[in-house]
């Protein structure tokens, strides 16, 4: 009888889940077909009879559709009567921008789920968004610091202490990272043992492990993506030569060393050299992969640049960075560490069941098929690790010229490096994530696909020996950077690091 209950409950529950969905994609359609979205959410905030969830579930459904209503709503936010809601925007909003939270602005935070808390609307929610901003944005020392004052120490889940976990290894917090270890410990599978043993030989001088023992632990795993790995991945990553194989340098000081020493000589001895990065987009290079799963286009273009591009367009971009790989010689490519940062340790995630890791298999596998072992290969997020403000101006200073080519406004950018006074700034069209920053160049009519092979042109007339571009360009950038090499220049693609250094500036 009690099963019986249980089941029908379960049932009822499933069904008023199906019904809210259907009532939320209906209010999310009426506010991106009205003439004024913005008009049209107000009045629909003003009706006694919407709730708050569904307001929001509507935003949700806006925001996973890339939709330009839900980004004039967030330009407009501070139009939006319920306090909560306008919170809620603006948690996120921080969540997907480069740019610091401010000290105060997520004490406000604090302060209203503290005081708020039992009669909220989206309580849950709330805190859920709480919590990933406080792991995002502040270091392990400081989040360790907010969960303890807000009051949510009970509430963080094992995944949020692994954020901090992962956080406080690159940091090099020891002890915030062995209090976390030692306090959550007996809540750990064997997936989660795995990161944090990998993490933990970042930061020890006691715990060596090599990148092949890590990479095995991994392929142990009685997971989904750990089986896929060994199937499609390891095979080529193990093709790849021993003196080109710098994927370790996160556990191999000597590797990281070698990598500078192999930049710095590029730009002292005026060579061509290319260095790129390619993640998880860049598996829109390869759309003939022969992996099982398919890589959405479509989204990624929207992801990137707003619009689903004509398909003569993107195969010519398609074509075009395929054809860019060869001039590169150091190419960075998630490797077994990324893929253990991503794992879950709960679900058992697939390429055919999760975008993102089917996006990372495509690069990987498209990437080492058609490598022909001259590059030297390292990790994909190395960029996170090597490029600072500091470095920058360091390789700077040994170039008889700099070239800054990104999304960020040449002001910025040099108040930023305002001791380069040998730099010159190309201006790019911005991410589409990236256009309501105070730093980004959001001038631009079209989106870069349609205006990059005139950038080309300026790339071929600035690139030469002793020269060195700094590129944050995304996925065209890899084109870029071949550009540059092939006319006698060094590109060094450190993505979003120049961004977030922009970003962290007092000015931005």
């Amino acid at each position: 009888m009690i099963s019986l209950i249980k089941n029908v409950y379960r049932q009822a529950v499933k069904y008023a889940e199906k019904i809210r969905a259907r009532r939320v994609g209906y209010i999310a359609r009426k506010i991106s077909d009205s003439r004024s979205p913005l008009e049209c959410f107000y009045t629909l905030q003003v009706n006694r009879f919407m709730s708050a969830k569904n307001l929001w579930g509507a935003l949700s459904y806006l925001e996973n559709k890339r939709d330009p209503a839900y980004d004039f709503i967030v330009k407009n936010k501070k139009n939006i009567i319920n306090i909560e809601l306008r919170c809620l925007i603006r948690m996120r909003e921080l969540l997907s921008s480069p740019s610091p939270a401010s000290a105060e602005e997520l004490n406000e935070f604090i302060v209203f789920y503290k005081l708020r808390k039992g009669s909220l609307k989206i309580e849950s929610e709330f805190r859920r968004l709480l919590i990933a901003l406080i792991a995002k944005k502040l270091t392990s020392t400081e989040a360790y610091e907010a969960f303890a004052r807000a009051g949510l120490m009970d509430k963080i889940t094992i995944h949020q202490v692994l954020k901090i976990l992962h956080k406080a290894s690159i940091e090099k917090q020891c002890s915030i990272f062995y209090s976390l270890k030692e306090q959550y410990s007996k809540e750990m599978n064997p997936a989660a043992i795995v990161k944090v043993n990998f993490w933990e030989s970042r930061i020890s001088d006691y715990v060596e492990l090599r990148y092949e023992d890590i990479e095995e632990n991994f392929c142990q795993l009685k997971k989904s993506l750990s089986k896929e790995y060994g199937i499609h991945l390891r095979p080529l990553f193990n093709a790849i030569p021993e003196n080109k194989n710098i994927l370790d340098f996160q556990v191999n000081e000597n590797k990281y060393l070698k990598i500078k020493s192999e930049l710095r000589k590029a730009i002292i001895k005026r060579e061509c050299y290319s260095f790129v990065r390619l993640n998880d987009g860049e598996g829109y290079g390869f759309p003939n992969n022969a992996l099982p799963c398919a890589f959405d286009m479509e989204r990624q273009e929207l992801h990137w640049w707003g619009e689903a591009l004509p398909s003569a367009l993107r195969e010519k971009i398609q074509k075009d960075f395929r054809l860019s790989l060869s001039q590169h010689d150091l190419v960075g490519i998630p490797s077994v560490f990324r893929f253990i940062d991503e794992l879950s340790i709960n679900r058992d995630y697939s390429i055919f069941n999760n975008a993102l890791l089917c996006r990372l298999f495509t690069l990987c596998h498209g990437y080492l098929k058609a490598y022909d072992g001259k590059a030297y290969i390292t990790e994909g997020q190395i960029n996170l690790y090597l490029f600072d403000r500091d470095y920058i101006a360091r390789l700077s200073g040994l170039a008889q010229r700099v070239v800054f080519i990104s999304g960020a406004k040449k002001e910025y950018l040099q108040r930023v490096f305002s001791e380069l006074q040998h730099a010159t700034y190309i201006e790019l069209p911005t991410h589409r994530l990236l256009k309501q920053e105070k730093f980004s160049y959001s001038e631009a009519a079209k989106p870069l696909p349609y205006v990059y092979e005139d950038y080309i042109e300026q790339i071929k007339g600035l690139a030469g020996p002793g020269v060195v571009f700094f590129i944050s360009a995304g996925f065209i950038g890899k084109i870029f950077a071949a550009e540059v090499a092939k006319n006698g220049g060094v590109a060094l693609d450190v993505g979003q690091s120049l961004m977030n250094i922009v970003a962290n500036h007092d000015d931005a």
